[in-house]
C-alpha cells in the first residue's frame, strides 16, 4: 500500500497565507491611526493627567 505524496511546504496552506498577509494588521493599524486623530487632544490631555497625578503622588 502506498502512501499519498505530502505537499511540499511551501505550497498550498490556507492558515500559512492568512497569517503572513499584511492586510489584517494594515487595517488595525490604519484603524487605529484614524481614532488617535480623532480622540487626539482627549488622549494628551488623560497622558498629562496621568504623568501629573503620578508625580504628585510622590511615587517618582
Amino acid at each position: 500500500m502506498s502512501r499519498p505524496p505530502s505537499r511540499a511546504r511551501g505550497s498550498g496552506g490556507g492558515v500559512r497565507t492568512l497569517l503572513t498577509d499584511p492586510t489584517l494588521p494594515v487595517a488595525v493599524l490604519g484603524t487605529a491611526a484614524i481614532a488617535t486623530a480623532l480622540y487626539g487632544p482627549m488622549l494628551t490631555w488623560a497622558i498629562t493627567g496621568g504623568l501629573a497625578g503620578y508625580s504628585l503622588s510622590g511615587s517618582v
